[in-house]
């Protein structure tokens, strides 16, 4: 088992190895609109945020926000282990959680997303060799 899933062949199971064994239904952000570079919509947020926000509390915290983390990273990182993962959350927090509380509201996750887009679509526009 640990032959199928080790990629990097380091005889460890990283957590982006590990979320291949535990597939979710999908990674939501994985879809066309956020790769395409189309402006997102207030629909497309408030999908994403119904999606990720489970207990219905108007917030993205704890294992939600885990769940979130781990999609945007597998957009943006092929391996990545608990330490990338507490990086990247730190510097969610530290850059969008506009109001320190340690939770992303939906105003917090429309400009994630909004960076997101805008970012992919400019990378778009880069010849490769620029890249």
């Amino acid at each position: 088992m640990l032959q199928l899933f080790d990629r990097n062949r380091d005889a460890k199971l990283q957590l982006s190895e590990m979320a291949k064994l535990l597939p979710v239904k999908e990674n939501f952000l994985c879809r066309p609109v956020f790769k395409s570079g189309k402006q997102l919509n207030c629909d497309d947020i408030n999908r994403v945020f119904k999606l990720y926000d489970r207990d219905n509390n108007n917030m993205i915290e704890n294992e939600e926000l885990t769940g979130f983390l781990k999609d945007l990273m597998e957009l943006v990182q092929e391996d990545y282990d608990a330490e990338d993962m507490d990086e990247f959350k730190d510097i969610l927090l530290k850059k969008c959680d506009l109001n320190h509380d340690g939770k992303i509201d939906k105003d917090e996750l429309s400009m994630v997303l909004m960076s997101f887009n805008t970012r992919n679509s400019c990378q778009d526009d880069v010849p490769e060799d620029d890249q």
